[in-house]
């Protein structure tokens, strides 16, 4: 989610900002973080003393209380250590305390809240300890996979139950010390260390990372401990990092318990220090510099037997408007397992045939990477979801469009029609002639203007597409494919520069094919639409997109939430996607 030139808040920003507040796409919010891994330290402390005074206090269990005064000796050790410097020591004792904590959870008669705060002990605990293994230890320090707590060493391994491999991570954060604004709370509370995985981009990696942000990976991980044995002179510890986005229980001591896991920090991290409206303006104004960054990103690594859902954003936005969603849909166990999150980035100010080439191409790319066979849910069974414009370029995956497109702009077959040399039929052909998606079953959109948006008439709207600086090296259709000479074919009449705000507008060419095509066999969609709370639908507007044109004929389902063009940040709105989701996977029925 990188930001370009924050600069464009000036000269370009108060010529654009009525406009743009008009649409509302008029959210400040920046997402802030910060890392206080001190706090994890003192939380395992604190759990430490709370587990003692409970049980002294209710339960009079000598050995659990025997446990507790052991673990805040080690954790305060620990501290010491820290201190001092000695990381490695630290980490040894951190480990111990997890350890011990461990070892009772295996007892059957605990009370329910002594079991709860001697589960929160050992994943703090656990949680510090492969901060530094993994930060420190295995980058040279602490004599890598070796740690000593006193006279006791541990020898630490990777489970053969781990679901990523050996080294994958280049640093973990816990959860707990994870301080974070702008991005809806969403944990699950259970066994194991709580984490954020971080893989770095870097040149070597460039293949491998190709369709994740520029940030990197940042992937919610669950550690624990998946066996203890002793070893000449030692302990042998191995501990497995668990993708708690399909492993969601986890058995121990003959106990099933749920594994803990943080849906929101890891986007939290990742977004860290963006702001969600300078994004939208660098990607509609700035259209030159973010065509680099467009393309498909994963949200975590992929899988090949979860369908994959599709977000696409709308005009004056960025993939950063589901921050929310995305950890809302992860904390559903049932859903986690079912599908994976990928976001398509475009510079919004594309014309719509532009950018839905772009999409398409980068879907083909996407499979060529990662599913040649045509295997895998990816290649067979998608999910689009769209919200305003996004919502347009989702239509477009589902519509077959046939001759539609090119109907609009000439009475003349393609075939016959005169196009200047270099190239440029083959160009416009990919533009206006393409089958839908086969993959993408079903489509989701919010707010979306099928119709098109009266609001993308307005005098301000073209004074705006002016300010576009488009890529070079696209085909601008009102410039390239259909400038003079060789408009004197053409049925309609195109100004000099077109954006995707006049493609918007209800009588664009690509409007008036829209509504003319049918959806491909089979494909099913869904509305979720805004009217302001005022009730007045049909006569309703979210106060960009009116009702008409967000309606859809044949709709396997149409919600009306009391929002504006937002219509993805409401309650209803995502418990509906939750719905649609879960009916897509036969988890429910119609």
């Amino acid at each position: 989610m990188k930001h370009h030139g924050r600069k464009i808040c000036g000269a370009l920003l108060w010529r654009c900002v009525p406009l743009v507040f008009f649409l509302a796409f008029t959210s400040c919010s920046t997402v802030k973080v910060r890392t206080l891994h001190g706090k994890l330290t003192r939380e395992s402390i604190e759990s430490a003393r709370e587990l003692r005074m409970l049980d002294e206090d209710a339960y009079k269990n000598e050995e659990v209380e025997e446990i507790a005064v052991d673990c805040l000796s080690l954790l305060r050790d620990a501290r010491r250590y820290e201190w001092r410097g000695q990381t490695g020591r630290a980490a040894g004792c951190y480990l111990h305390s997890a350890l011990y904590a461990r070892n009772e959870l295996a007892a059957t008669h605990l009370e329910l809240d002594t079991r709860k705060k001697l589960l929160e002990l050992h994943n703090f605990s656990l949680a510090r300890f492969v901060e530094y293994w993994i930060g420190n230890g295995r980058a040279g320090g602490n004599d890598g996979d070796t740690f000593y707590c006193g006279d006791v060493r541990f020898d630490v391994s990777t489970g053969a139950g781990s679901y990523y491999e050996d080294d994958y991570f280049d640093n973990v954060v816990s959860t707990v010390s994870v301080k974070g604004r702008g991005v809806v709370k969403k944990r699950r509370d259970g066994i194991g260390a709580s984490l954020v995985g971080v893989r770095h981009q870097s040149p070597e990696r460039a293949e491998e990372m190709e369709y994740f942000f520029r940030r990197g990976l940042h992937v919610p991980v669950s550690a624990v401990i998946e066996n203890v044995t002793d070893s000449s002179g030692g302990r042998s510890v191995a501990i497995s990092f668990l993708n708690p986005l399909v492993t969601t229980s986890y058995e121990y001591g003959g106990f099933d318990y749920a594994v803990a896991a943080d849906f929101s920090s890891p986007v939290e991290m990742l977004a860290s220090g963006e702001n969600e409206l300078i994004l939208g303006l660098a990607g509609f104004f700035l259209a030159a510099v973010q065509i680099e960054e467009s393309g498909i990103f994963l949200a975590e690594p992929y899988d090949p037997n979860r369908i994959p859902v599709v977000l696409t954003h709308g005009l004056f936005s960025s993939p950063m408007i589901w921050r929310d969603i995305i950890p809302h849909m992860s904390a559903e166990d049932d859903l986690s397992e079912k599908y994976q999150f990928m976001l398509f980035a475009y510079p919004s100010s594309l014309t719509i045939p532009e950018s839905a080439r772009l999409f398409r191409e980068c879907l083909a790319d996407l499979r060529a990477k990662y599913d040649p066979e045509g295997n895998d849910p990816l290649s067979k069974n998608m999910i689009g979801v769209g919200h305003s414009m996004g919502g347009v370029l989702t239509h477009l995956l589902v519509a077959d469009m046939g001759d539609h497109l090119w109907d609009q702009f000439s009475d003349v077959p393609f075939s016959q029609f005169e196009f200047p040399p270099g190239g440029v039929k083959e160009d416009a052909r990919s533009l206006t002639f393409f089958a839908p998606d086969p993959a993408v079953r079903r489509a989701v959109y919010y707010s979306t203007p099928h119709g098109g948006a009266e609001l993308a008439e307005l005098n301000a709207a073209n004074v705006v597409s002016r300010l576009a600086k488009l890529p070079s090296g696209f085909l601008d259709v009102t410039t390239t494919v259909f400038e003079m000479p060789f408009q004197k074919d053409l049925g309609v009449t195109l100004g000099k520069k077109m954006t995707s705000i006049q493609s918007l507008q209800p009588d664009s060419p690509i409007v008036e094919a829209l509504n003319q095509a049918p959806y491909k066999p089979g494909v099913v969609y869904h509305s979720i639409i805004g009217d302001r709370g005022k009730n007045d639908t049909p006569n309703s507007s979210d106060g960009v997109v009116e009702y008409w044109s967000s309606h859809q004929k044949g709709a396997e389902s149409e919600l009306i939430v009391p929002t504006g063009h937002r219509s993805y940040e409401d309650q209803k709105a995502i418990e509906e996607l939750e719905r649609i989701l879960r009916l897509h996977a036969g988890l429910t029925e119609g």
